[in-house]
Parts: structure tokens; sequence; C-alpha cells
């Protein structure tokens, strides 16, 4: 999810430095920031920050951000998943502190080793935590409020009229009702609140570029989960195939006798027309486009892997590479042989611990016949 919010909050990849949000990373060691890298298509040297925090600390690191960073709120947790980005130029929209409060009312704790507690006492949470914090800050009836994520309008001021609101204190909710408040010109108070936390800051509307990726819900599909031992860990292995499996780059060969200039994916060392080995190309980005050139479905049990699943051929648009890819956001068997879609970052298994990223094919809605019924349209749809 944070690649992709990301992508498109920076289709050109021109971010300088990136920041990432969340209380529910992937790694708590060992980093996550070359993969982050990777999905963005930023250069390994780019830097990253990633901040354990909710709300207020994502509009935190947005208060702070120069120009050139891109920010980004993510989470996973059960009811607050989401994600968005922004990247910080030098006009548009603008947000500046005005208030901040850290305070320490523990109703809900998760620690390191995963336990997490919940004390379960909402009245102590609303009107010792929230409340007393807002009266804090000035806030406890304020009306200007534009944005406003870990609790509802209606407890800050009774009306909810003209506000982007979520009730969840996640790093997605903040960012993603600042960018609602934003794509509606709105002018006020944003407001990040976690537990008895809070940061308050004025948004001032100017022109900003918003892009959205956000599909349709729907029930996942019937899978089987097949118990025993999957295929272990390389890290060796690992290592060699990184970038081939996450940059999503194809190798170039210029001026090499015998070697065309077409892109080789993945990247590989080539032997030219004189016998000699071409050990040096350059990096080229593949297009994340294309359709399905043929597909099937595999049924057999795979330990640890969900069954069925597809796999697809997939033709890369204005290009002559084809890629071998898992299909995601679809049941199995539902891609169609000249289906369009778009090469996306997933995680493609966990192995000893270790997530496993890669990317798969994500087939585009299918746009029914003419003369087809309601029901048939649900179905494509």
């Amino acid at each position: 999810m944070a690649v992709a919010a990301g992508r498109s909050a920076d289709p050109g990849a021109t971010a300088q430095r990136v920041v990432v949000v969340s209380r529910d990373l992937p790694l708590l060691e060992g980093g996550n920031g070359a993969v982050l890298l990777a999905g963005l298509s930023l250069a390994a040297d780019i830097a990253v920050t990633e901040v354990l925090g909710g709300a207020p600390a994502t509009l935190d690191e947005i208060l702070a951000a120069a120009p050139g960073t891109m920010v980004i709120g993510v989470d996973d947790s059960a009811g607050s998943g989401g994600a968005g980005a922004t990247l910080i130029g030098d006009d548009g929209a603008n947000v500046t502190l005005t208030g901040r409060q850290n305070r320490s009312l523990p109703v809900v704790v998760r620690r390191q080793d995963g336990a997490r507690h919940d004390y379960g006492d909402a009245r102590l949470q609303r009107e010792v935590g929230v409340r007393a914090t807002l009266a804090r800050l000035g806030l406890q009836a304020a009306t200007d409020v534009v944005a406003l994520a870990g609790l509802t309008a209606k407890q800050l001021t009774g009306d909810s009229a003209g506000v982007a609101e979520l009730p969840t204190a996640s790093a997605g909710s903040l960012m993603r009702v600042l960018i609602a408040a934003i794509e509606h010109s709105s002018s006020g108070t944003v407001l990040g609140v976690e537990q008895s936390s809070a940061t308050a800051a004025q948004l001032s509307p100017g022109q900003t570029r918003i892009r959205r990726d956000e599909a349709q819900a729907r029930a996942l599909p019937p899978m089987t989960l097949t118990k025993g031992t999957g295929i272990p860990i390389s890290l060796a292995a690992y290592a060699r195939a990184f970038d081939a499996k996450l940059r999503w780059e194809g190798a170039i060969f210029d001026e090499k006798p015998g070697i065309d200039s077409e892109p080789q994916f993945p990247p590989r060392l080539r032997v030219g027309s004189d016998g000699v080995l071409a050990a040096s190309y350059r990096m080229q980005p593949l297009p994340r486009t294309g359709t399905v050139y043929t597909h099937t479905t595999i049924a057999l049990p795979v330990p640890d892997l969900h069954s069925p699943y597809s796999l697809a051929v997939v033709q890369l648009d204005d290009s002559p590479v084809r890629v071998l890819l898992k299909v995601t956001g679809v049941a199995a068997g539902e891609v169609k042989m000249g289906q369009s879609g778009s090469i996306v970052l997933r995680r493609i298994a966990t192995r000893g611990g270790v997530p496993d990223y890669g990317h798969a094919f994500l087939p585009s809605p299918r746009r029914p016949s003419p003369g087809v019924t309601t029901d048939e349209v649900r179905n494509i749809a």
C-alpha cells in the first residue's frame, strides 16, 4: 500500500527523501527502506526515515518536511487499513502548526513482542484523554475543523457537515482526510488524535495535483492454505534477485556486436556474435501496463501458499518484453486473454519470517458487452 500511494503521489520518481509513518511496519529489524525505494523506482541512495506513529505523527512529519520530501502514511491493522502519500513542494496547499500535545493515557498498548492490551475504558479515553487534550489546545469546541483523524466531528463539535473525517487514529487515516480536505479546497484546522496526544495545523488551499488509486472493495475469493513446509528462504538468492524482482527494469546492451538493443528481462549477461561475454549494460524502466497473452490456473495445493491461483504471461505495452506474473486482485480463473491491466508490487510470500516481495498483474475491470443484463454487469465488475 505504501508503494501504491507513493507511486500515485510521485509518478515521475522525483522525491529526494522518503518518510513512512506506520504502526504496522513489516520489519522492526532488517529495514523496509530498500523494498520501498525499489517499488517507487527511486535510487537506492535516497534517505528513508521509518517513523512509528499514528495520525499526530503523520501530521508532524508533513509539517517538518522540506520540499522534495515524500511523506507516506500507511497501516494494515483491521479497521484502519489504507495509505496516502504527499509530495512536499514549494507551492500548493499549505499547512502550518497551530498546536501540539503529547500526553500519556495508554488505554491501548502493543509491545515489541506483539502482545496487545486493550483496557477498554471508552469514557476515560473520551473525557480524560481526548477532551482534556483538545481543551489544552483550545479546540474543544472548534468549528473550523475541516479534516479530522482519530475521532468523529460529532464528538468534537456535534456537527459533521463539511468535515473530512475518519475515526481511526492511523497514519493512513490522517493522510486520507487531509487529501480529501485539499481536494475540496477547504480552509481550516486539520487535527490528528491518537489516544491522548494530538497535533493541530491550519490548512490553506492552493493548486495541488491529486491522484487516487482506490479500487472498489470486493469479497475475498474462496481459497485454501495448505499446511506444510514451504519454499525456504536463501538469503544469497534473495540478494541476487532483489533488483530484478523489485525495480522493474530491463537490461539494454549498447554497441555490442550480435546483441540487439531491446530490453532483456530479467537482466542477465549475454554473449555477442564475437563470442565475448557482454558484462556491462544499462538499466531501462519497463512499462507498468500490459495485456494478457496467455494464462493458466493452478489448483494443485502448494505448502504455505493459497490455492487456487492464476498465472499469466503478460505482453508489456509498447515493449517486446513478455513476463510471467501471478495474477492478483481477482479470483483464480477470472482473468481473460487480451485483458489489460497494470503491474503492481505485491508480497509474494513470507519465507522464514522475511516478507518476499515481487510484482504481480492486476487486471483492469472488464467492460460488459452491449446487451448484457444488470446481474451480468455486477458479476463482471
